[in-house]
């Protein structure tokens, strides 16, 4: 009988915290790929102490990990210890501790088992297109400083070509790799992008908004956005931008919503152009959160991302 090792995908992750334990989806992807990379840890130590020849290959593929894999185990320890009570993530580590060696406890039967593991782990962390990477690895490697993920080239380019609800406009841009795509919620909404793999608080969105004839030939300035604004939102700050070469404006504001019986708020950051016809705006948002959080800090945390996917954007006009 096979032993091996790393399917082990921990799709027994349910061992690792209580059923009867009610988490967000973020925490609970954070879990599982923790669950992940520690199950690839135990892995590896497995195979160079039963195979010593291919050891040095092994401290190897452990220092190389240490870019991603690394900086995403250091994320979520720190994420787990903030959103878990004091004592579930000392529960959590050992349960997952537990379980790696109950799963490890036979002897790899076949040394081509563990040089054919090897090389699927060598292709995780070299992000190779075709390896099976856990969808939290860049999330939480990349959750200090979001923006890195675009620097890095961890990246998938989205166009509104032939898109339905984009009125045959073409706006193509980056979004990080792990962001999940989702369809937009109002009708000008072309595409939403969502972080954590759609289980995050952070969304990108492509809004095209056909203008109406008395609003063609609008000239987008501190006036004309001002007068946009609704009053249930509050203006923060306005600043002159350019995207794709076009004069534009980026408009920061925090607006209130009533959701079921409970006031929450957003903040967004929006880069509007327009041509004679239609707005475009791609905006990047925090929340909904409560109305008496802050969100100051986790506005200037992403907003070196925003302003990278609105600098990269090139439209057709």
């Amino acid at each position: 009988m096979k032993t091996l090792l790393l399917i082990f995908c921990f799709a027994a992750s349910g061992l690792c915290y209580p059923q009867n334990q009610r988490y967000t989806p973020k925490v609970q992807l954070a879990i599982e790929t923790y669950a992940f990379i520690q199950g690839q840890k135990a892995s590896l130590a497995k195979v160079a102490a039963q195979f010593p020849v291919v050891a040095q290959e092994v401290r190897s593929l452990e220092k190389k990990a240490q870019a991603i894999y690394g900086r995403a185990e250091k994320n979520i320890e720190q994420y787990l210890r903030n959103e878990l009570k004091e004592d579930q993530f000392s529960i959590l580590k050992k349960n997952i501790r537990l379980l790696a060696e109950d799963q490890l406890k036979e002897p790899i039967q076949k040394k081509e088992h563990a040089i054919d593991f090897l090389e699927s782990v060598r292709d995780k962390i070299d992000m190779d297109e075709h390896a099976n990477i856990p969808k939290g690895i860049i999330s939480f490697a990349y959750q200090d400083v979001p923006h890195q993920e675009i620097i890095d080239g961890h990246i998938k380019n989205f166009t509104t070509q032939g898109h339905p609800k984009a009125d045959e406009s073409i706006v193509t841009f980056p979004v990080p790799k792990s962001w999940i795509a989702q369809e937009g919620e109002m009708p000008a909404t072309v595409q939403q992008f969502t972080s954590f793999d759609g289980k995050g608080n952070e969304k990108i969105m492509m809004v095209i908004h056909k203008l109406a004839k008395e609003d063609r030939n609008l000239h987008l300035n501190e006036k004309s956005v001002s007068e946009m604004i609704p009053p249930t939102a509050r203006l923060i700050r306005i600043e002159e931008v350019t995207i794709d070469d076009i004069p534009g404006i980026m408009v920061e504001v925090e607006e209130t919503l009533d959701i079921a019986v409970n006031k929450m708020k957003v903040r967004m950051m929006q880069f509007m152009v327009t041509d004679q016809e239609k707005l475009y705006c791609l905006q990047g948002s925090i929340g909904p959160v409560a109305l008496e959080e802050n969100l100051d800090h986790q506005l200037r945390k992403f907003e070196p991302l925003f302003r990278l996917v609105a600098e990269g954007a090139e439209i057709e006009f």
